[in-house]
């Protein structure tokens, strides 16, 4: 699936040598098995939308995003016109929509997420803006004991089934180790999320041996505003736009195909952080 945002040409970043401060990290090459996202244009500027209740036209205008992370529930029959997916697509500048398959943790069964899941993969055969389908948590489900890599092989196969050209986005987190996972599934797209605000001094590291684990894939650049209630505080004005900033550096240097902020509910609740990103973005450089 080609998307037309841009027209940057996009390198692998190279891996640099570091100070160890989380487990120890694979340097090997990512799995060649298969094939990477179809998304050759670029860049992708996503807000993630968890909650439907806010317009997010206005965050729309203000920082120029084009893509949308939508948060429908499991399909039960909802019509195409009722969904996040519609809505978000119905917004000005907003050109593709990337939804998801939900944590098993927060209550979604293997029927549902299977169904879901071939739902989506029909609807994106009519709709071009669906660009992809998120498997959210991946690892975190298998770590924690909700879901098993049968079962997300399982959802893989049935969107694969439906459309085979539909990329799968899979997440890749520091705090969790993800460096050290092997990742041999079919996916073809990966957002790098600093969520643990105790990562964010060593982003670029891991940013670097995140682009060589997952050579070859689309990556994005993944930014919270705040970690919640766990680990949580807000990002700290010069840690919001250090990480910002280094996101839009590697799309500009052609290391990334863009980033995502979450989300557009806490950039209602916390309006500082447009402010912020709207001085770092302006360095974004126009596609060519």
């Amino acid at each position: 699936m080609l998307v037309a945002v841009g027209a940057i040409a996009f390198s692998s970043l190279p891996c640099t040598a570091g100070e160890q401060t989380a487990p120890v990290h694979s340097q090997r090459e990512g799995p060649v098995s298969a094939e990477p996202s179809k998304l050759e244009n670029a860049p992708l500027i996503c807000l993630w939308q968890h909650d439907p209740e806010v317009d997010i036209a206005p965050l729309v205008k203000e920082l120029g995003f084009n893509t949308v992370w939508t948060d429908d529930p499991e399909y039960t029959g909802q019509r195409w016109e009722d969904t996040q997916m519609y809505q978000a697509l119905q917004v000005p500048g907003i050109d593709n929509v990337i939804p998801k398959i939900e944590r098993a943790a927060w209550g979604w069964t293997q029927e549902e997420s299977l169904k879901t899941a071939r739902w989506i993969a029909d609807l994106s055969l009519e709709h071009e803006g669906i660009i992809g389908l998120y498997l959210n948590d991946f690892y975190d489900e298998i770590e924690d004991g909700h879901r098993t890599m049968e079962q997300w092989r399982e959802i893989i196969a049935a969107v694969k089934s439906v459309n085979p050209d539909l990329d799968l986005w899979v997440p890749h987190y520091p705090h969790r180790g993800n460096e050290e996972r092997e990742f041999d599934i079919d996916y073809q797209g990966v957002i790098f999320n600093v969520w643990d605000p105790r990562n964010a001094a060593d982003a670029d590291r891991y940013l670097t041996q995140a682009a060589t684990q997952h050579a070859g894939k689309t990556i994005l650049g993944g930014l919270y505003l705040s970690s919640g209630p766990r680990r949580g505080r807000w990002l700290a004005e010069e840690d919001f736009k250090s990480l910002l900033r280094l996101y839009v550096n590697h799309i500009n240097a052609g290391r990334l195909h863009g980033l995502r902020i979450f989300s557009a509910g806490q950039l209602d609740q916390r309006p500082e952080y447009i402010e912020w990103a709207k001085e770092v973005l302006a360095d974004l450089k126009a596609a060519q």
